[in-house]
């Protein structure tokens, strides 16, 4: 019979058969069947079949996501301009560092300082026109107090007319009354002709003086009627130098808005670092216009963490959470870090389809922005939801097969020599590995060379590599 020790080769990782397995599994068959036919009763124990095992582990294990990315500050800024213009000058270039408080770039303030002389320009006209406005106005207040003394005045002549016509018509009433008696008296002979004619004449100066005083009258209601409209036409006058006054007040004011925009650009003309940092991109040059946010500088605030952001695939990035520890190797120093996943990135980079993470790392004074280094996190094995302690994932090739939600493999006994043929609920596929249900973590899985063992079988077993 064909000995253990005559297998040599190992067998290979999860995914693949040793063909030299089969070889020597072939031929260690065809001797058993030999001896079997030769009817040596001490043959029929036969030798152990070499297989391959891996370990069942629970969905809740934690595994090693292994992603490389480069060091850089939790912390960048892109600094741009608030006002639009052409680029006098920009100051830094990549990699210089840049103290907060200095000037980064400036914008020509050529065009800036002509829009300030033009606002301030404005500015002096429409206060000027304030000043006119309010002299009108005055004007029409004074108008609108002589238009009222002249009302007093039309209203105290009314009032005299009145008067004196009414006088009139007395003395007029008082005449009309003489000449008709003394008419009547003529006639009888008491009076005399001479006496009749003075009563007449008294008679005819009332009539005059009636009429004089009713034409006084209507002339003083007349100039009572001109003073009211003197009122009127004065009062709408000084309505309309008020409004005169509140336009230019506000020409005033658009005018000096104007001003305080153009000192804003003024002041904005020139580009402050708000941080202490090493320029990382120069997105513009002298000459060029710029416009509000669009980015000249991209600064990395050297007060900021340090952290190391690396791409992960969705696969991965499901498994990972804030707070996983990390193993951070770091080529340039050849030297591992500790670290922590700070953030997990909500949405895919749309040029890769990656998902940043970033870690932070403990004792990293010696490492530099842009240095590369490779990240262990400790993750998740699976993506299952945390609670499910009795499910273990086991590799896809370990399977035999899958029927109506039920899977069978071979599973390592505890004497660690035979395998049995076992029954599991199939829960999924998580990736390249199966979810089951019905075998404990920790439990050996023949993953190669179960083709040639049946239930109960002696096995020799090969520990696969993680």
């Amino acid at each position: 019979m064909t000995k253990q020790k005559e297998q040599k080769k190992d067998l290979p990782k999860r995914g693949g058969q040793n063909p030299n397995l089969a070889v020597i599994l072939m031929v260690g068959v065809s001797l058993l069947l030999s001896a079997c036919g030769n009817g040596d009763s001490k043959s029929k124990t036969a030798d152990p079949v070499l297989v391959e095992i891996k370990r069942a582990q629970s969905v809740n294990e934690q595994t090693e996501i292994v992603a490389t990315g480069s060091f850089r500050r939790e912390k960048e800024i892109d600094l741009s301009f608030r006002i639009s213009g052409v680029l006098r000058e920009v100051n830094f270039r990549e990699g210089q560092l840049v103290d907060k408080g200095s000037v980064v770039a400036s914008i020509d303030p050529t065009q800036v300082e002509a829009q300030i002389i033009q606002a301030q320009a404005q500015a002096m006209q429409a206060t000027a026109g304030i000043g006119q406005a309010v002299e009108q106005a005055r004007a029409a207040t004074s108008s609108i107090a002589s238009a009222r003394a002249g009302q007093a005045q039309a209203e105290a002549n009314t009032n005299r007319a009145a008067a004196a016509l009414a006088q009139a018509q007395a003395d007029l009433a008082n005449a009309r009354r003489d000449y008709d008696r003394d008419a009547t008296l003529v006639q009888k002979g008491f009076v005399s002709e001479a006496r009749l004619d003075a009563r007449k004449t008294r008679l005819d100066v009332a009539e005059a003086t009636a009429r004089s005083a009713e034409a006084g009258l209507t002339a003083a209601r007349q100039g009572t009627l001109a003073a009211n409209a003197g009122i009127t036409q004065a009062q709408a006058g000084a309505g309309a130098a008020q409004a005169g006054v509140q336009a230019a007040s506000g020409r005033a004011r658009a005018a000096e808005a104007v001003v305080s925009a153009a000192a804003f650009d003024r002041r904005w003309a020139r580009l402050v670092a708000p941080v202490r940092g090493i320029v990382l991109t120069r997105a513009a040059e002298p000459g060029e216009i710029t416009g509000p946010g669009q980015p000249i500088l991209t600064v990395a605030d050297e007060d900021s963490p340090l952290i190391l952001r690396t791409p992960v695939s969705d696969k991965d990035v499901a498994r990972i959470q804030v707070g996983d520890s990390a193993d951070v190797y770091v080529s340039a120093l050849s030297k591992t870090l500790k670290g922590v996943v700070t953030r997990v990135a909500e949405r895919a980079d749309p040029r890769t389809g990656a998902f940043d993470i970033d870690i932070a790392v403990e004792g990293g004074g010696d490492v530099k922005t842009g240095f590369f280094a490779e990240a262990r996190i400790k993750a998740k094995t699976s993506s299952a939801p945390l609670g499910a302690s009795n499910e273990v994932l086991v590799p896809t090739e370990s399977l035999i097969g899958v029927t109506n939600g039920k899977a069978t493999l071979f599973v390592l006994n505890g004497d660690q020599k035979t395998v049995r043929l076992a029954t599991v609920d199939f829960v999924r596929l998580d990736g390249n590995q199966a979810v089951v249900r019905g075998i404990p973590a920790g439990v050996g899985i023949v993953t190669s060379g179960g083709a040639y063992v049946s239930d109960k079988a002696v096995v020799s077993v090969v520990e696969a590599k993680s």
